[in-house]
């Protein structure tokens, strides 16, 4: 039991450090984060449909893709293209976000080396919904076009953001996640 509350204690605290510094247990590389920041505003990205972890029914959302690439072109942070490719996540479903959090992030930079992107970073969203039907928790991922993890989100019902939305939906989840991306990405100025 006690074993169980320690793990369940680490992963929420890791969790709260992706959402805030957007790095966990060195899935955010500092430099590759810090280049990111810095070309905000003069940079391009390839953002991916979210992959919708639904039980054992996975699959993939396109008009999210849409609907973040609109956000980082309105907002002025990058020029944003689509693309429809969808990214093969076989992980399976843990009681550790924060272990899915790296698998899938691993998952992608494996894609995006055999599917390289021509913008200089590439985004991949991840909504998890419980057995239920509810939304148990929203990762973002964004690697640079070598592949290497310049920002992650990892949001769940412990994180201000997510709870007072409460998302339901897809659409909530791409909500969530933009708003979260908009306070947290900001061109330097």
């Amino acid at each position: 039991m006690f074993r169980h509350r320690v793990m369940i204690g680490t992963a929420l605290a890791c969790g709260m450090a992706v959402m805030v510094v957007g790095g966990c247990q060195g899935i955010t590389d500092p430099a590759a984060k810090q280049v990111l920041m810095e070309k905000l505003g003069d940079t391009s990205v390839t953002v991916f449909p979210a992959f919708v972890r639904k039980g054992g029914e996975n699959t993939y959302a396109p008009d999210a893709a849409a609907t973040i690439a609109e956000f980082f072109k309105n907002d002025e942070l990058a020029d944003a293209v689509v693309r429809d490719q969808e990214v093969s996540i076989t992980g399976p479903w843990h009681h550790n976000q924060a272990r899915m959090l790296r698998e899938s992030a691993e998952a992608f930079a494996a894609h995006l080396e055999q599917n390289p992107v021509e913008t200089e970073y590439a985004l991949f969203p991840e909504y998890l919904f419980g057995g239920r039907g509810d939304v148990g928790g929203i990762h973002c991922y964004v690697l640079n076009k070598a592949g290497v993890v310049a920002y992650a989100v990892l949001l769940n019902s412990h994180h201000k953001p997510f709870a007072e939305a409460a998302p339901k939906t897809i659409d909530d989840c791409t909500a969530v996640l933009i708003d979260v991306l908009r306070k947290s990405l900001e061109p330097a100025q």
